[in-house]
């Protein structure tokens, strides 16, 4: 970790511990927006952490992935990763980014130049916090541009996933916006695979330390349940899920805007951390036992984000079958140097 971003983990962790308390999660998964947590982040130049010019873009994607996996292991209710990678999109353009906070998504739709600006007709589902955003990135799969769109020039209609964090449906019809060239929706797709590769892995570690508390703690027939061989072994398996999601997640970051490496890194992370979810939420609760699914524990906080954004921008098996042909496209001489470049 380079001295930039063990600055950014420290401030990062010290703000969302202020900020990100029980009862702001208790809030957020009533619909309530937190502006104070929001503007902090603001405050503290965080969400132009990938957008940085002046910074190398090894040591930016360095520093936004210590910075989104401090948040996923607070369970940070914001789209700070939408943001962000907005934010450094538009930057990168010389495109002016709009104040507060954004989102993007896949279009199922068309896009099209008429006069000085771009159009689109169609529907983005499951934005993320789409009802929070001040304005959307929106790009079809295989379009040579994207649209930047205010949100209120869209129909919403509200939806969440199982953590009910904000998953929107957006509509549009033949509406006007920025065009923001050189962006597809595949570009969009990977963008936003790699995030919740990142926070999957930053909530896995929020699961393993509190598995962990809770088997030092928890005493059965005389003494704690982390004595028990079996319940360490366990803790083991999960430790070892938990520290490849996070080595798979930080190279797909590293390697998002490299059109040469990008594909096969965010592909394998978010197959490891799809399957490190499967496996990981699975030995917590059985750690935690029957106290571990009821409503007034804090476990399924995590637990409930963990299983959503496994299925968010593509589940492992979508992307284990892109992968795969992807390899056998490369052929029996080419898989080794696509494997390794």
């Amino acid at each position: 970790m380079n001295e930039t971003a063990l600055l950014i983990h420290d401030a990062a962790h010290r703000l969302f511990t202020q900020h990100v308390t029980p009862e702001v999660l208790r809030r957020a998964e009533v619909g309530e927006w937190c502006q104070d947590l929001w503007d902090a982040i603001d405050e503290a130049g965080f969400l132009d952490t990938l957008a940085d010019a002046d910074t190398p873009p090894d040591e930016r994607a360095a520093n936004a992935f210590v910075l989104l996996k401090a948040a996923a292991r607070h369970l940070v209710p914001a789209p700070l990763g939408e943001t962000m990678v907005v934010r450094a999109l538009l930057a990168a353009r010389k495109v002016r980014a709009p104040s507060g906070p954004l989102s993007f998504a896949v279009l199922e739709g068309h896009t099209h130049q008429h006069g000085d600006h771009a159009h689109l007709k169609g529907r983005a589902p499951r934005v993320p916090h789409a009802r929070n955003a001040q304005s959307l990135l929106l790009g079809t799969p295989d379009g040579r541009e994207c649209v930047l769109i205010a949100t209120r020039r869209g129909r919403l209609s509200q939806d969440a996933n199982i953590a009910s964090e904000p998953r929107d449906d957006m509509a549009f019809a033949d509406t006007a916006g920025t065009t923001v060239p050189g962006i597809s929706g595949r570009d969009l797709k990977l963008a936003g695979a790699t995030l919740r590769a990142i926070a999957i892995a930053g909530a896995l570690e929020r699961v393993l330390m509190q598995t962990v508390d809770y088997a030092r703690t928890r005493v059965q027939f005389g003494k704690p349940i982390a004595s028990f061989q079996a319940i360490q072994q366990q803790l083991a398996v999960l430790a070892g899920h938990a520290a490849a999601a996070s080595i798979a997640a930080e190279a797909a970051m590293a390697a998002l805007f490299d059109p040469n490496r990008r594909d096969l890194a965010v592909a394998v992370a978010k197959i490891r951390a799809g399957e490190a979810v499967a496996a990981g939420t699975a030995i917590a609760h059985q750690v935690h036992g029957a106290i571990g699914i009821t409503r007034e524990h804090s476990l399924h906080y995590a637990t409930r984000r963990l299983w959503s954004w496994r299925a968010e921008f593509g589940a492992e098996a979508d992307w284990a079958e892109e992968l795969g042909r992807s390899m056998a496209r490369e052929g029996g001489a080419g898989f080794w140097p696509a494997l390794t470049r």
